[in-house]
């Protein structure tokens, strides 16, 4: 995949460029703590579309930045803002996001980079998980994947949870095919709903160990055939 965005960020985007050292300060670092494992990245398409994955560790942000397309931005809680994390932050363009709330401000700036032709990096869950399997999802990826018509693409991240607690553990980013959900101003439970196949989609690219929340549900064969 090519290193350069094919379109600018949108004009009233505070962020208008990832440093160029992020990609390869994040390969090298994922080289040095892990055995470093993607696949499927032939699967990221033409911008713009919503990277949905899973969230383990500190360490899926370097993970995934470092064989995703140059240019995507990325949604971080707003605690971590003027945090020890704040320098990593500050080498790509991020939406501050307010957690478990409807943070409209944060949900509107997300829309405005979509429209803008720009790709999107949402961790659906919402924060890590603590047991290192799925959580339940919540509505952000669907709520604005109805409203943009961008399509999705599912991103399964696992190891990562190892690194630092074993010496050089595998660690895997695996990259589905791209998805769409029905375009339109979905609410409530068909919001739900539409989260709930998104969450199965990223189960599709994660081993069954990892499935927790959606453990047996038969979205995720079908979310399989369509994204593996």
């Amino acid at each position: 995949m090519p290193d350069t965005p094919r379109k600018e960020f949108p004009a009233d985007w505070p962020a208008t460029q990832q440093s160029r050292l992020l990609k390869p300060l994040c390969r090298t670092l994922m080289a040095v703590t892990s055995n470093y494992k993607p696949e499927g990245t032939e699967n990221f398409p033409e911008p713009p579309y919503i990277a949905v994955t899973n969230h383990l560790s500190y360490f899926d942000v370097p993970a995934m930045m470092a064989c995703a397309p140059f240019g995507i931005v990325g949604l971080a809680a707003r605690k971590y803002q003027h945090s020890w994390l704040a320098p990593m932050f500050a080498l790509t363009a991020v939406i501050w996001v307010t957690q478990f709330s409807a943070d409209r401000e944060a949900l509107r700036a997300a829309q405005r980079v979509l429209e803008g032709g720009v790709p999107l990096g949402v961790a659906v869950e919402g924060t890590r998980s603590r047991s290192s399997k799925l959580a339940k999802g919540t509505d952000g990826a669907s709520f604005l994947a109805t409203r943009t018509g961008v399509p999705l693409v599912p991103v399964g991240i696992w190891g990562t949870e190892k690194i630092l607690k074993t010496p050089r553990p595998e660690t895997h980013v695996r990259v589905g095919k791209p998805f769409r959900l029905p375009e339109g101003r979905a609410r409530g439970d068909q919001l739900s709903e539409y989260t709930e196949r998104i969450m199965c989609a990223v189960a599709a690219m994660l081993p069954e160990a990892y499935h927790g929340h959606y453990a047996g549900n038969p979205l995720i064969e079908e979310m399989a055939q369509i994204v593996a």
